[in-house]
């Protein structure tokens, strides 16, 4: 079993993370500005982390000594955010720091220009959402420029579904499957899955993959 930080434990996919990592009977350590705000029971292989991943002192506290780091963070508002983006930087420097090999992000399939994208998601979200997307995409570029072993998930719309662990994993772009109005989706809790499979796959190292249904 491995030693797995999560960043963004108090979001609906970080709470699907902690939840399923300690089922698959990981140890883990849950980072968020509130950590009493995490969805998850007291556990005794769950350390609940107080910080900010905008803190690099902080989080390089929380990388060090952890097998992998899997993020979920995330943003409110539609304004401009460097959440991300200089998350990500501050992650990066602490795994370097404390050799930490293995990361494990999400981001959005709102990032990629994705055809198969719904139109409407393509005509009204994609423009409403532009200051998410594009500090997403900064973070990308740095994840992809570092030497970590990485693994970005881009997730389609996000359901508070149960998990199926019935979903479809692509490289780059949605798999082809009519989405022209219909937008696809997925669970939280089938994202996390699915990242949790790739602790120790290869199977799409350094690769950027969307998951969905």
């Amino acid at each position: 079993m491995s030693r797995l930080l999560i960043l963004g434990a108090t979001g609906g996919t970080g709470a699907a993370l902690v939840r399923q990592a300690l089922e698959a009977g990981h140890e883990v350590s849950a980072f968020a500005r509130t950590p009493a705000s995490i969805p998850v029971p007291h556990h005794e292989r769950l350390r609940a982390l107080r910080g900010d991943i905008m803190d690099a002192e902080q989080v390089s506290r929380a990388v060090s000594g952890h097998d992998a780091v899997l993020s979920a963070v995330g943003s409110r508002g539609l304004g401009p955010t460097r959440v991300y983006s200089e998350g990500v930087a501050n992650v990066l420097r602490a795994m370097k720091e404390h050799r930490v090999r293995r990361l494990i992000a999400v981001t959005s399939a709102g990032v990629g220009d994705d055809q198969q994208s719904a139109l409407w998601f393509r005509v009204l979200v994609k423009p409403l959402l532009r200051n998410r997307y594009s500090d997403m995409q900064r973070m990308e570029e740095a994840v992809r420029q570092s030497d970590v072993a990485w693994t970005v998930v881009r997730p389609p719309k996000l359901t508070d579904g149960r998990l199926t662990k019935d979903y479809r994993a692509s490289v780059d772009h949605l798999p082809m499957g009519g989405y022209f109005f219909a937008g696809p989706t997925i669970s939280r809790e089938d994202v996390a899955h699915f990242m949790l499979s790739q602790i120790d796959s290869d199977e799409y190292l350094r690769k950027t993959v969307v998951v969905t249904y």
